[in-house]
């Protein structure tokens, strides 16, 4: 018993070291179809046909995955200008690796010879929830950030984005498109207003009722007779006209707070700018005046608001516009033959000796650059105009997107904007921003 005992042991080791050389010799067994397999691919590649050089790179794969044969290969597809190849090959190459930074650029750069866009930020999106960033990356995103498209719906006007609605006109009847151009409400309108922060908007139909719809298009209240239409909702305040043509302002539940004008605009951050006998004057949310100052016009917005980034341009007594604060002060030095509403934080576009730039929340220009028209910035672009076409510039006055259309609005923060192509309206959408989550 104890001589078998005795041998375990060494029929123990005998076995281990069968067991070692069969691995070593499978393994060199192995490495060598690999090689084999890979020498005849690149053959094949130097000979110029394709289906045998990918056959055996897929053999030598079947044998050991590699991501250098994956890239190597990826390379080739492009090479060959096969790029539907290229994509699919590099779509396997990402499942596979899922966090491979080359992975990534294969099946970026293969999209991007497509000018497949939408796919391009799709995989970016990815990377980033990765946190997966090569250079190429970055070098892709700068260069297709401001790439768009425009929605095939087209409208005879638009009117402007609050809310995430814009109102649009289709055959004479008003509705209203969300941030993606989706039609949201039906054109069944002859008159709408602007959605304010109740999510709420005043409509007129056919029959000259006046009411408010909310979001979805349903009937959430009824005007009072007295009113002949009513404005938006902005921090509490409606603006609201009287049978007679007068302004005034109510309470969401249409009830009057104050005032009686011949025009106001809605009330912002506490300030509005109000008109009687053909002059402007400010006031404050109890309807006082902020001073005695008279001014012979008040710039307003599409959204009918004076007063935004704490700041007013208000015509003065030698008939150029000048930008005051909440308290009626001047704000710079400069004078300004016209000017729009700050739109954000962002400089606001004024003209000066007929030509239009920006100047920032203190009066001072940003650059010396000019155009013949603008609108101010917001969601860090700015339509311009140049030679009677309209394009975009970013916060650097960089133009991002070439002056091209008859006219254009603002952008959202979710990166759509309408722009007239012909005498017709479109959304355009930058493939960057305007993705539906």
């Amino acid at each position: 018993m104890k001589k078998y005992r005795a041998l375990v042991p060494i029929i123990l080791i005998f076995f281990m070291g069968i067991s070692w050389y069969t691995l070593i010799t499978d393994s060199a067994e192995e490495d060598t179809s690999f090689n084999n397999y890979l020498a005849e691919a690149r053959k094949w590649v130097e000979d110029g046909v394709p289906k045998y050089a990918i056959q055996n790179y897929n053999k030598a794969l079947e044998i050991r995955d590699n991501v250098d044969i994956y890239v190597e290969v990826a390379k080739y597809y492009k090479s060959e200008e096969d790029i539907r190849g290229y994509e699919n090959w590099s779509k396997t190459f990402l499942s596979k690796y899922p966090a491979e930074p080359r992975a990534y650029d294969c099946i970026l750069d293969a999209y991007l010879i497509q000018k497949d866009y939408e796919s391009c930020f799709d995989i970016i999106s990815v990377a980033e929830k990765r946190e997966i960033s090569t250079d190429f990356i970055k070098e892709t995103v700068s260069k297709i950030e401001y790439e768009y498209k425009l929605d095939y719906n087209n409208y005879e006007n638009v009117g402007v984005y609050s809310s995430g609605f814009c109102s649009v006109q289709n055959k004479g009847a008003w509705g209203f498109v969300d941030l993606y151009g989706k039609q949201r409400i039906g054109c069944n309108y002859i008159q709408v207003g602007i959605f304010g922060n109740e999510n709420k908007v005043s409509v007129v139909n056919s029959e000259g009722e006046t009411f408010f719809i909310d979001e979805v298009g349903d009937k959430v209240s009824v005007s009072k007779k007295e009113y002949q239409s009513l404005g938006i909702f902005v921090n509490d305040f409606i603006v609201a006209v009287k049978q007679d043509g007068k302004y005034t302002y109510i309470d969401s539940e249409l009830k009057p707070l104050f005032g009686e004008y011949d025009y106001a605009s809605n009330i912002n951050y506490g300030v509005a700018a109000v008109k009687n006998n053909e002059q402007w004057q400010l006031i404050n949310s109890e309807g006082s005046l902020i001073s005695d100052s008279k001014y012979g016009d008040v710039k307003i917005d599409e959204k009918q608001i004076a007063f935004r980034n704490g700041r007013a341009f208000v015509l003065n007594e030698t008939g150029k516009y000048i930008m005051v604060d909440s308290e009626a002060n001047k704000v710079g030095n400069l004078e300004y033959d016209d000017a729009k509403v700050f739109s954000s934080e962002s400089p606001a576009a004024v003209k000066i000796d007929g030509k239009w730039c920006f100047v920032d929340s203190q009066g001072e220009l940003i650059s010396d650059k000019k155009y013949d028209d603008a609108r101010s910035f917001i969601n860090g672009l700015a339509a311009i105009c140049k030679d009677g076409k309209w394009g975009f510039v970013d916060e650097n006055e960089n133009i991002v997107i070439e002056p091209q259309f008859f006219d254009a609005k603002d952008f959202t923060e979710k990166g759509s904007c309408f722009v007239k192509t012909g005498d017709k309206w479109q959304l355009l959408r930058l493939y960057r921003l305007n993705r539906e989550e």
